[in-house]
């Protein structure tokens, strides 16, 4: 989506040599400035009323958001936070290294989108300048599509009380042009603009400057009626002091360009600060020292106007996080269609269950070899994390429903998600473990209850979430991804970590409690009196998506997850294993850290059986 620069050919022109001197007596023609290269470059832009200033509005980019490419040059903490669906991050500074380096596409027109429209002019003039054809910048900034965005209501007002309608035009005096020296006219297109946008917006609110008006050159950027206090928009006049600039008409070198001082700050000011914020741009590429006034008209007289007047924000979708890469939108669409289904996750079958139906079942055993020779479930395969999937469908058959035993019933949660993804149906993982077959194996679980957790919180914490870039699973190829990340995540075997590990360190670690919210905050029906003081809270089956939890889960630290027993948690953990994240399943749950106020999903007396040991193994 390039048009040919338009300073391309000026490059051609300062390569021509100068003219000798002709019989007829010609002077030679003068080889073009920097400066001169400067203005052609920008002077057909700021002068074209259908490509400047180019803002789109929200509901127009939402009612078609699938024909544009965002770009966001927000901070990255607040993109993360919530942008527009699809929308890319960059900045003002690396904008022009991200274009080039494609990690923004260009196959559709772009809109750039900031705070509130106005450092988005800087970018959209520069992309226009570098050739990238058909860029717009979003009317009013995100403020405009979010009312939790909104920056601009708290910036409107009438802080111009006494507004000049004088008309100061003949008071304008010619100055020289900057010089711009140090610059070829076939480069300082592509050097001006980058060192521009290096800079950053150059933005001065009026409050800055409104007891110091004579320091500074205001050019009014309005047509002459608005400027003087008798136009259609209900603009009661202007700065006092400013002069007035006719937009599309004002901005060349034949124009009024040498009106302007190259020793005093200009402020450019118009409706919104969004064509004023071009205009800037456009000056200080030029050489001038230009600052675009904040919020222009709509701060200095906001009550008064009938046009280009902010008044309220959209409440259109946010997505939290980043772009994903087609590789992790792959795994997270294959991990979200297993663990949001209350049906398959976590799919845990009782040990009442199981022995009544034993025939009905392939158990598989993950328990080490040892353990497993000294006493299992009748017909009970041998297996392991490790060598599950080379032994599933060779060693251990596949023609009934599989159920994973363990000791406690938390690390078969690994193996139980790893078998649904690769696509095996009806798997079960065994309730409390091995624990609950037979009295005898019980040790694990009866020696881990406890009371750990001497004060819960009840606060919720999920107002403090902010938002994070999904892990980038570089290495993986989309279309294999699930399989090879379920081979490495068994290979690593169970991750999990006791309450007692991380509790003198909590800050260490973001501790993801997986409850509803009434349990979460104490108010629930099973006992839970509150939850892991900075636990945040993600509902189960309805949380497990880019568009709720994943874009607030870290990348730079471990992620602790806990449930009620450490079963569910398993899994959760073990899909944010698979999606790129260092996580741990909290073990046992809640039930090691308030054991006795639990009413519901508790390990007890009613949990423990003493159903037959087999000690012969399967051949």
């Amino acid at each position: 989506m390039q048009k040919r620069l338009m300073w391309t050919a000026l490059l051609l022109i300062a390569m021509v040599a100068v003219w000798g001197c002709s019989d007829d007596g010609t002077s030679p023609t003068p080889e073009e400035t920097a400066f001169e290269a400067m203005v052609a470059a920008g002077k057909a832009y700021v002068n074209d009323n259908a490509q400047c200033p180019g803002v789109l509005d929200a509901q127009n980019l939402h009612d078609n958001l699938e024909d544009y490419t965002v770009i966001d040059i927000r901070s990255e903490a607040d993109y993360l936070a919530g942008h527009i669906p699809g929308a890319y991050h960059s900045s003002l500074g690396t904008l022009l290294a991200d274009l080039a380096a494609k990690a923004i596409p260009a196959d559709k027109p772009y809109v750039v989108a900031c705070y509130t429209g106005q450092s988005a002019g800087h970018a959209k003039i520069a992309m226009e300048l570098m050739g990238y054809d058909d860029v717009n910048s979003l009317k009013f900034g995100m403020s405009s599509w979010s009312p939790s965005l909104d920056k601009w209501t708290t910036n409107c007002g009438d802080n111009l009380a006494a507004p000049e309608t004088d008309n100061n035009n003949g008071d304008l005096s010619t100055h020289d042009f900057p010089a711009l020296s140090g610059y070829d006219a076939g480069t300082v297109v592509a050097e001006r603009v980058a060192w521009m946008l290096n800079e950053g917006f150059k933005g001065k609110s009026y409050a800055d400057i409104m007891d110091n008006l004579d320091d500074y050159f205001i050019l009014n950027y309005f047509g002459e009626n608005d400027y003087l206090g008798n136009g259609e928009d209900g603009v009661p006049g202007h700065i006092p002091g400013a002069f007035q600039f006719t937009p599309y008409a004002s901005l060349g070198d034949d124009q009024m360009l040498d009106n302007l001082p190259t020793d005093t700050p200009i402020i450019v000011y118009c409706w919104t600060g969004q064509h004023s914020s071009q205009i800037t741009a456009y000056l200080n590429l030029l050489g001038y020292e230009a600052y675009s006034l904040k919020f222009g008209s709509n701060n200095l007289f906001h009550s008064l106007l009938t046009g280009h007047k902010w008044s309220a924000s959209y409440d259109f979708e946010l997505e939290i996080g980043s772009v994903p890469t087609p590789v992790f939108a792959a795994m997270e669409a294959a991990v979200v269609d297993y663990v949001n289904d209350n049906g398959d996750c976590p799919g845990v079958l009782g040990a009442q269950a199981l022995y009544d139906n034993l025939e009905d079942y392939t158990v598989i055993d993950i328990r080490s070899q040892t353990d497993y020779d000294a006493g299992h479930i009748t017909g009970a395969y041998h297996s392991s994390l490790s060598t599950l999937l080379t032994d599933v469908g060779t060693t251990i058959p596949v023609d009934l429903p599989m159920v994973v035993a363990c000791y406690t019933g938390q690390s078969a949660g690994h193996a139980k998600i790893s078998l649904e993804l690769l696509g095996y149906e009806d798997v079960s993982s065994l309730k409390f473990g091995m624990s609950a077959w037979n009295t005898t194996l019980s040790g694990p679980w009866n020696n881990n209850v406890d009371n750990t957790l001497a004060v819960a919180e009840t606060d919720n914490n999920n107002g403090d979430l902010v938002g994070y870039a999904y892990p980038e699973l570089a290495g993986y190829d989309a279309g294999t991804v699930v399989a090879d990340r379920v081979a490495w995540m068994l290979g690593e075997g169970f991750q999990g970590v006791m309450y007692a590990d991380i509790m003198d360190n909590l800050e260490d670690y973001f501790v993801v409690n997986y409850f509803n919210e009434d349990d979460y905050l104490g108010v629930g029906e099973d006992g839970v009196p509150g939850h892991i003081p900075g636990a945040f809270q993600f509902t189960p089956y309805a949380s497990m998506s880019m568009e709720t939890m994943l874009g607030h889960l870290p990348t730079d630290m471990p992620i602790v997850v806990y449930c009620w027993t450490g079963q569910h948690s398993s899994q959760i953990t073990a899909a944010l294993n698979m999606l790129g994240y260092e996580a741990l399943s909290l073990k046992f749950g809640s039930n090691n850290l308030f054991y006795d106020d639990l009413l519901g999903h508790k390990w007890g007396a009613g949990a423990q059986n003493d159903f037959p040991l087999e000690t012969t193994p399967i051949p």
